[in-house]
């Protein structure tokens, strides 16, 4: 039962780093957000970024951003999942088939 949690803890933060990732490349490269994948994505993180929004400005040179928002959501986020996964034992002492 606890490697079912586990797994499900691990593809869920997986997930979720992902999607910032990409949206950290997609701010970095100032790629267009008129696009339907790009607003989707944008759209679908700006909830998970949002608690981190006015932390430090964007840092900006040469055409090309660093959103240290989503910098900041990447590490917290990371660093929540590690500490879930250290409650959650690895198995059930002998339950687990």
């Amino acid at each position: 039962m606890f490697r079912i949690i586990r797994a499900f803890i691990n593809i869920v933060v997986g997930i979720i780093e992902l999607l910032l990732s990409i949206r950290l490349i997609f701010k970095f490269l100032v790629v267009n957000t008129g696009t339907p994948f790009v607003a989707w994505l944008f759209g679908v993180t700006a909830r998970l970024v949002a608690p981190f929004a006015k932390i430090l400005p964007d840092w900006k040179f040469s055409g090309f951003v660093v959103d240290f928002a989503t910098l900041a959501a990447l590490i917290v986020y990371a660093i929540a999942g590690y500490l879930i996964l250290m409650i959650v034992p690895y198995s059930g002492k002998g339950t687990d088939i």
